[in-house]
């Protein structure tokens, strides 16, 4: 594998970063994608070799919209800076 420079290139999302997925059973499916890294070089025939690095998300909200996460409590008898834990 060789190394190959590459021309920075800026880029901006033209209208609506995500696309929403809905399911039959009414789950949605958000996926996002943002360009981290763009660029291009000029090849051996003169044409433009681009290359990109991109970083997708997906987010799924099943239909009832409920969840469980483990979230830290502050009991009123713990000392002050002690967190505890629900599970």
């Amino acid at each position: 594998m060789s190394e190959v420079e590459f021309n920075y290139l800026s880029s901006k999302a033209v209208g609506n970063d995500c696309v929403v997925f809905r399911l039959e059973d009414g789950t949605q499916v958000i996926v996002r994608i943002d360009i981290i890294r763009a660029g291009f070089r000029i090849n051996d025939k003169g044409d433009k070799d681009y290359h990109f690095e991109f970083n997708n998300t997906v987010k799924v909200v099943p239909s009832d919209k409920k969840f469980k996460a483990t979230v830290p409590i502050q009991p009123a008898n713990a000392p002050k800076g002690e967190k505890q834990y629900i599970q």
